[in-house]
């Protein structure tokens, strides 16, 4: 004997038809399962398949951190991997089309020679206007426009939608700090990327608040750390030479693994000819993993040198220095410092607290930073250099 309940419902179908709203039950049996795919996946040679995805297709991802951390830049490297058919993923060796809408900076001087230096395919990135014969200076605006986006995508074979900064494609009367309106605006153009089959990249700036979370810090309404898929955090720290060291973070990964590895990254000048001359743009690196994430350095911004964790490694960093003589090579300090449970960054930051110096020895690849204890620097003969924190 069956035991399953029918499903079939028990209502007058006729006077359901003719409601003007009414409820649509669908069983979930009847419902396509389907793996996650990935734009952009990591997954090293042995690990199981997409276990180190980063951005799933078709659906929304935020970029975000401070200002002059390199989302741009980041945007950029992703548009031509994606055009060139070289991200690791779902899309690998399949070179997709790119609508690039970018509000903040120009096409001429910065976001065209930015794509060049990245070496994108300039014919599959698109800069997308808007024509209106009732609105002289119309814009790209959400959610006027996610129909017009869908058909564009679809038509180019586009991969990604870039929005620089994605609050700009908004529309004015939105309040951006209220979730059911963040939400109207955004929704149906998440529908949109699924039905068309292209994944969108926002860019956001990190507020000025305090606080650790990186999905807490996005400006505007706690809606768009909702509705995005996967978030990358950008943020820096001074390095172990005094140098800023840039990192990079996969912070929310709804539809895949959390604790994936964050990267270093840097931001290279680059040279890039013109009919007119030269012109120097930056260009996105990714760098190799990092054991210190973005969380961490906004940890250590906010709680500074206090706390009995930074006393703590202050203590271990001070031991370890004055064991081994009173100087060591940074990389054997922090791969120590990592053995004892503590990260790069509280290791940075207790170097600072000490006073401790650093000094680069080597040429090329043979290159390394070594540290120093106030008085062993004193008693290399390092008195007359300049002094690092």
């Amino acid at each position: 004997m069956n035991d399953t309940p029918s499903w079939q419902p028990n209502v007058d179908s006729d006077k359901e038809d003719e409601a003007p709203r009414r409820l649509v039950l669908t069983p979930a049996s009847t419902i396509r399962i389907r793996p996650v795919r990935w734009l952009w996946d990591t997954t090293p040679e042995g690990a199981p398949p997409t276990s180190h995805g980063r951005i799933p297709l078709n659906s929304l991802a935020i970029a975000a951190g401070g200002p002059g951390l390199g989302k741009s830049q980041f945007s950029v490297w992703l548009t031509a991997r994606i055009t060139t058919g070289t991200l690791p993923g779902e899309l690998w060796g399949k070179p997709r089309g790119v609508i690039y809408a970018a509000t903040e900076d120009s096409w001429t001087y910065t976001i065209a020679p930015r794509l060049i230096a990245a070496g994108a395919d300039m014919d599959l990135v698109f800069r997308v206007d808007v024509r209106d014969d009732e609105e002289l200076h119309a814009r790209l605006t959400l959610p006027k426009d996610i129909s017009l986006m869908g058909k564009a995508a679809e038509a180019y074979s586009v991969g990604l939608l870039v929005a620089d900064p994605l609050l700009s494609m908004i529309d004015a009367s939105i309040n951006d700090y209220r979730a059911a309106e963040v939400r109207a605006a955004l929704e149906p153009l998440v529908a949109a990327a699924d039905r068309h089959c292209f994944t969108i990249l926002g860019l956001a700036h990190f507020t000025k608040a305090g606080g650790s979370d990186p999905l807490s810090r996005i400006a505007g309404s706690g809606a768009f750390g909702q509705l995005i898929r996967s978030l990358i955090a950008f943020a820096k720290q001074e390095g172990e030479d005094g140098v800023d060291e840039f990192v990079m973070s996969l912070e929310k990964n709804n539809l895949g693994r959390l604790g994936l590895p964050s990267h270093t990254y840097e931001i290279q000048s680059v040279t890039v000819d013109t009919d007119e001359g030269p012109t120097y743009v930056s260009r996105f690196v990714l760098g190799p993993e990092s054991t210190t994430s973005v969380r961490d350095v906004m940890r250590a911004e906010t709680n500074g040198d206090t706390g009995s964790l930074s006393s703590e490694v202050a203590e271990w960093l001070q031991g370890w220095l004055t064991d081994v003589g009173g100087s060591d090579e940074a990389r054997a300090i922090k791969k120590a410092a990592r053995k004892e449970g503590y990260s790069d960054s509280a290791v940075d930051r207790a170097k600072k607290k000490l006073s401790i110096q650093s000094k680069q020895q080597g040429f090329g690849r043979e290159r390394t930073a070594h540290w120093y204890l106030p008085e062993a620097w004193a008693k290399a003969g390092h008195a007359d250099l300049p002094r690092t924190a």
